[in-house]
This record gives C-alpha cells, structure tokens and sequence, in this order.
C-alpha cells in the first residue's frame, strides 16, 4: 500500500489551521498532563517525606489546571468550531476520532474530580493557591479512600494510554501520512499560501 507523498497531499488541499487559541489550550493541556504524570511518578523515587507532600501537593493543583483547561477548552469549542482538516477521510475514522476525543475529555474533567473526592475521602482539604481551601467532596472514610485510589491509579494509566494512542496518531498522520493533521494543531506554524 503506498501512501501520498507529501507533495501530492499539498496539492489535494490547503492546509486547515485550527483556531490559534484552541491549539493553545491543547498544549497547555498536554503539558499539565505531563507535569501531573511526572510529579506523581517523581514521587515515588523521593524519601523524604516533606518534598512527597510537596509533590504530591503539586500533583494535585496540576490535576486541577488540568480540569479547567478542559473546561476551558469545550467552552473554547462552543465559540470555536475545529476546523475539517482530513475532508477525504472515511467515515468510521471520523467517527473513531470523535469518540476518542469524547473519552478524553471524559477522563481530563472526571480523573482531577475523583483526585478531589480521594484527598477528601483521605481526611485532608484540597487546597489551591491563591483560592484557598476548595469545598469539600467527601466526608473522611479510609476505606472509600482505598477504593478511590485505586480507581483513580487505574483510570490514570488508561488516560495515558489514550494519551500516547492520541500522540501516535497524530505522528503517523505526520510522519507517515504526511496529511497536516498535527501540522493544523500547532498554534505557531505558518499558514501555507
């Protein structure tokens, strides 16, 4: 099977630009995503048990700027619509592609919201800078705690999965396919003449 170079895929279509300040919440949200996975896993390598709760603490706030950016963005999505980037692309691939980035944004909005109800369940507040002490979810229970934990941990791990599915993706439609996809999604390249 060959696959268009990228020449021929110039030719087909301009290249769709998604609207700069969603491009730029999907960054930052990816980002935050980063930092989130890397201060809990980071955790786990430190013995002292001041910089864990430091840690752990930062996890926490990163989770919580990873909720809003989520929000943020599908509120971004009812102003902006996405541009169609692939028009030639079959059917059940759009569908697919849709249905992943639903799931995502489930688990963006849903994953920081358990975090919360967890610390909570744990007997402890969930407080952010410059906001202070957030309501709290859930009263104090040690065995729901565990519960939520677990669920947590494993709900993150295929947030991550989907993640990097998500990222292999978009660098086989760049690398491979050589169709713009990712190229459409980055905020800073130049529109093509």
């Amino acid at each position: 099977m060959a696959f268009p170079s990228s020449e021929q895929r110039a030719a087909a279509a301009p290249l769709a630009r998604q609207p700069r300040p969603l491009a730029v919440a999907h960054w930052l949200t990816a980002l935050a995503l980063l930092a989130v996975f890397a201060l809990v896993l980071g955790r786990e390598l430190i013995d002292e048990k001041a910089v864990r709760a430091t840690w752990l603490q930062l996890h926490r706030v990163m989770g919580l700027l990873v909720w809003a950016l989520a929000l943020t963005r599908l509120v971004m999505r009812s102003r902006w619509r996405l541009q169609e980037v692939l028009s030639d692309q079959p059917r059940w691939q759009a569908w697919l592609a849709s249905g992943i980035h639903g799931l995502l944004y489930v688990f963006l909005l849903g994953l920081p919201l358990l975090g919360w109800a967890l610390t909570n369940a744990a007997g402890k507040p969930v407080v952010l800078p410059l906001l202070g002490t957030l309501p709290t979810l859930l009263a104090p229970d040690p065995d729901l705690a565990d519960t939520l934990e677990d669920w947590h941990g494993t709900l993150a791990w295929i947030l991550a999965a989907m993640v990097g599915a998500h990222a292999a993706a978009a660098l086989w439609h760049h690398l491979v396919l050589r169709d713009g996809v990712l190229r459409a999604m980055w905020p800073w390249a130049r529109a093509r003449s």
